[in-house]
């Protein structure tokens, strides 16, 4: 099946909206002016990914976005932003499940990278939805268990059962309290989803998320918080390509929707390996060996070739 995108972009500014089109000449692109305009663009096309502005009059992004996933729920939404919207936007993200945060203003060479990743990720969405029905019919008496794996790490063990008891039933779960042995785990199985709260007994839980996309690329991370905190969430989608920011306290119905998404998004990973954004070459993480280090001479390794690579 041909697959050919196409992306929407809102913006109330026209010449922004003139210098996406021109950056993005390659697809088949439509723009608006307004939320209540790209409504009806979308009502009308079959598009593929969405980028809004979020200061718009009369609809912000963050509303646009969330009648846009009501008119189209699996094209992939993208939010533009300066930081002082981002506290605004990470409340808003189990709503409107914003796929990525763009900065303004915006680098063009991550700007393309991060639509040619969300088209990829709205192609395999579409195919994963064309093959729904015939799947959801063989599995109509009983609901098979997938072949993906799932870590939660978080240092209350009452959250952990209950992800775990939430989770079991369709995916292998596996759970720690520390991200030592969260990462012990990650060598150990070919786990496909992290989900880690921000606060753990022995390391922050963004320095934990970051440092485990660096090893493992292809593995979806998701961090859980009760802080609204912009310079995190920024370190966290910018730097360390983390999924989801999802902000305490979340319906288990939107979890259990984020977890579905992310587990596609491994699925883009793994059968695309071109897509996955660029890991950084830092065979210092593990030992020659393949033993693992102290979380504390993994996480200065990665600080250290951070620090390299920015300045």
């Amino acid at each position: 099946m041909d697959y050919n995108p196409q992306l929407l972009f809102v913006d109330d500014e026209p010449m922004i909206l003139q210098s996406l089109s021109l950056l993005f000449e390659d697809y088949t692109v439509l723009t608006a002016t307004s939320g209540e305009d790209g409504l009806k663009l979308l009502a009308q096309h079959p598009i593929s990914v969405i980028v809004s502005d979020q200061r718009m009059p009369k609809m912000t992004g963050v509303e646009f976005l969330r009648q846009a996933k009501e008119i189209a729920p699996h094209a992939i939404r993208i939010l533009m932003t300066g930081y002082s919207d981002l506290d605004a936007v990470i409340n808003s993200v189990n709503v409107g499940e914003v796929f990525r945060y763009i900065n303004k203003p915006w680098q063009a060479d991550k700007l393309r990278e991060t639509i040619r990743f969300a088209c990829a990720v709205a192609g395999q969405r579409m195919v994963y939805v064309s093959q729904k029905p015939a799947t959801a019919a063989a599995a109509s008496s009983v609901e098979a268990k997938t072949e993906y794996e799932i870590l939660f790490v978080d240092s209350n063990d009452s959250h952990l059962k209950s992800f775990q008891d939430f989770f079991a039933s369709k995916y292998t779960c596996h759970i720690s309290t520390t991200a030592s042995d969260a990462l012990e785990l990650l060598r150990k199985y070919p786990i496909s989803v992290v989900l880690s709260d921000s606060m753990l007994n022995d390391s922050d839980g963004a320095d934990f998320l970051i440092a485990v996309r660096n090893r493992h690329p292809e593995v979806v991370t998701i961090l859980m918080t009760s802080t609204r905190d912009a310079k995190t969430a920024i370190k966290l989608i910018n730097d360390g390509q983390v999924y989801r920011y999802l902000v305490k306290p979340f319906p288990r119905e939107s979890l259990r929707l984020t977890v579905e998404s992310a587990v596609i998004h491994y699925k883009v990973n793994r059968e695309n390996p071109a897509t996955m954004f660029q890991r950084l070459e830092d065979d210092t993480i593990f030992n020659s060996n393949g033993t693992t280090q102290s979380l504390r001479d993994v996480l200065s390794a990665l600080r250290q070739t951070l620090d390299m690579r920015s300045s």
